[in-house]
């Protein structure tokens, strides 16, 4: 199972790089919970959505490529780098971030951003 919940993250990351949002919203259960840094908690596919078409439109050529996934039970703890400017400012980002992964039935029912490995490995319960 767990290798499964892998593959279903690594399957989410490409979709939302090729900018494939119909796909990104398939592997969400209907009512997923994702909690940003930056804008807080959203629930239901139409909230996430429109999370994600803000990000595509506030930047440019943004990405998120998995540099870790590690599988801890029903969840994937994630090490990406953002990549990809500010429309407006041409900043380019290039941090890395964590998400912690909670995959159920299949689907992808939980999903939270932290600033680093460490904090999503404590939310998994689990100690570097």
């Amino acid at each position: 199972m767990s290798q499964d919940n892998v593959e279903l993250v690594k399957a989410w990351f490409a979709a939302y790089n090729r900018a494939d949002l119909d796909a990104v919203m398939q592997v969400y259960a209907p009512d997923v919970e994702i909690k940003t840094l930056l804008t807080g908690n959203h629930r239901g596919r139409e909230a996430i959505h429109q999370v994600f078409e803000g990000n595509r439109e506030a930047l440019s050529g943004y990405r998120l490529d998995p540099a870790e996934l590690i599988p801890v039970g029903d969840h994937v703890v994630v090490v990406a780098a953002l990549g990809g400017a500010g429309r407006v400012s041409d900043i380019a980002l290039g941090d890395r971030i964590a998400f912690l992964v909670t995959v159920k039935d299949g689907l992808i029912v939980r999903q939270e951003t932290f600033r680093n490995k460490r904090e999503a490995l404590a939310a998994a319960g689990v100690t570097e």
